[in-house]
């Protein structure tokens, strides 16, 4: 395989696939051959790459072998391959209650503006409209899009400003990555979907690490929101490397998959 890997993706790999071992294993081997919707090769090969992969994972990309990350990729795919399906109604039903509430907290947000511009002696009849009419069911709510675009610039510029000396080699990495992508999408247009995907996880990466200084909270919180940052990081890079890890599939002639971005 000759495709270069940037070092943000190896970052990513690297946190991506404990992630998915531990998922794997909360479910179990013997639940998963019995759902219906599983071959028991395909648990038995997931299962097998999991515990064949997680003994070879290094602490550091830079003590990997050229030849582990195809590796790497390969169990991920057997392994995203059996958690789609463990996790599809639980996914679907995760996501349709997300929905629901993104569209509650961006009308609220938009009403909150409304308000602030209203005391300003500034009435926006549009984003009144916005909150008045109620949400479509089976499309997008326009009050979603209206409050990502109000917040779009701030939540850029807390990103851009956010002090990174926080977070580990491997989370900053792939955070100034991510920055610079950013950058790069908002020099081009605002307008883009996946500026917002990656603002979005960047607040949530902003809050979880700033816990990290916090020294007055007990060990058992601080260690939670160690792991929660660290998830929080992956979902980024998710967004950053996605190009990049669909070339890296392509090349290993590995099929998308419904966990794929």
């Amino acid at each position: 395989m000759t495709q270069e890997i940037p070092l943000g993706l190896k970052y990513y790999l690297l946190i991506l696939t404990p992630s998915l071992i531990a998922e794997l294993n909360e479910f179990g081997a013997q639940w998963a051959i019995r759902n219906p919707g599983l071959d028991h090769h395909e648990v038995e090969k997931a299962f097998f790459a999991a515990r064949s992969i997680e003994r070879q994972l290094p602490e550091d990309p830079g003590h990997a072998t050229p030849e582990l990350w195809p590796a790497i990729m390969l169990a991920i795919h057997d392994i995203r391959r059996v958690l789609d399906v463990l996790e599809k109604e639980t996914f679907e039903a995760v996501a349709a209650e997300a929905l629901k509430t993104t569209s509650e907290i961006a009308r609220a947000n938009i009403q909150e503006v409304y308000e602030k511009k209203r005391e300003a002696g500034e009435i926006d009849f549009r984003l009144h409209g916005l909150t008045l009419t109620e949400p479509p069911e089976h499309e997008p709510d326009p009050a979603v899009k209206e409050a990502f675009q109000i917040k779009r610039n701030d939540r850029y510029e807390a990103f851009q400003q956010f002090n990174d000396r926080i977070l580990n080699p491997g989370e900053q990495t792939i955070v100034r990555d991510a920055k610079d992508l950013a950058g790069k999408i908002v020099e081009k247009s605002m307008g883009s979907e996946r500026i917002d995907a990656l603002l979005v996880m960047s607040a949530v990466v902003i809050e979880m690490a700033n816990v990290r200084l916090k020294t007055n909270i007990p060990d058992v919180i601080q260690e939670k929101f160690q792991r929660m940052t660290t998830k929080a990081v992956m979902a980024l890079g998710a967004i950053v490397y996605r190009d990049e890890y669909h070339q890296l599939k392509r090349s290993l002639e590995l099929e998308p998959l419904a966990s794929d971005l």
